[in-house]
């Protein structure tokens, strides 16, 4: 058996593992969220705290580009400091994983240090799948599709209409029911645009961050 889909243990509508190889069961018409549980080269980790803290002034980059592109992008772009080399080259390996696993000439890539959430209400993305990570901070957090209301998504929604935080709008049944993806973990969420996954996409939300708590995010998203 494979090594990287034995690891795989699907639960619901969203599988994990400890090998990259898991990501491919995004693909299983009843997943809309695999992620890979991970531990990150430790001068990437380093580099992106650095991006994150008071001495550098760094706050978002996006860009749409070819696979090989990747490494040479985040070179220009991204300031000096020990550990780059190291978080260059991740970020550049999972542009080419992204890329090989849904045969994209080219990807929309952005990568953010955040000191707010950048969409702090639960949510479901018209895309086909995005792909995120976070170097430090708290995580991605999701709801699994027994646990959520969808009638109250979106704008116009009772959720929406109430001027209320998601758990105390009926779209979440408990707060308990709040999951979070492992930190460092590579995260694919499948979305609205999919192939006939309309009605499905994943429910997620950023967390909070803050000065003092920032996070730095990656995504990457279809371009052709």
């Amino acid at each position: 058996m494979n090594q990287a889909l034995a690891s795989a243990e699907p639960v619901h509508n969203y599988c994990s593992g400890t090998q990259p190889g898991v990501l491919s069961e995004i693909y299983q018409p009843e997943l809309n969220l695999v992620y890979w549980q991970r531990e990150t080269d430790v001068q990437a980790l380093e580099y992106a705290q650095y991006l994150a803290g008071p001495d550098c002034y760094f706050s978002s980059k996006s860009s749409v580009l070819g696979e090989a592109e990747v490494a040479d992008w985040l070179n220009e772009v991204l300031p000096e400091h020990s550990g780059k080399a190291a978080f260059v080259e991740d970020v550049a390996i999972l542009a080419d994983m992204f890329s090989c696993l849904f045969d994209l000439s080219n990807v929309g890539i952005r990568l953010q240090a955040l000191q707010r959430a950048m969409c702090p209400k639960f949510h479901v993305d018209k895309v086909p799948c995005r792909l995120v990570t976070t170097y430090t901070g708290a995580t991605t957090e999701w709801l699994e599709n027994s646990t959520v209301d969808r009638s109250g998504l979106g704008a116009g929604s009772r959720a929406d209409k109430a001027k209320v935080p998601n758990e105390q709008s009926g779209l979440v049944y408990t707060e308990a029911d709040i999951k979070r993806v492992p930190e460092q973990s590579v995260v694919l969420l499948k979305g609205e645009g999919w192939w006939q996954n309309e009605g499905n996409g994943i429910v997620h939300r950023s967390p909070q961050a803050s000065a003092s708590e920032p996070r730095v995010f990656l995504s990457f998203d279809f371009a052709n």
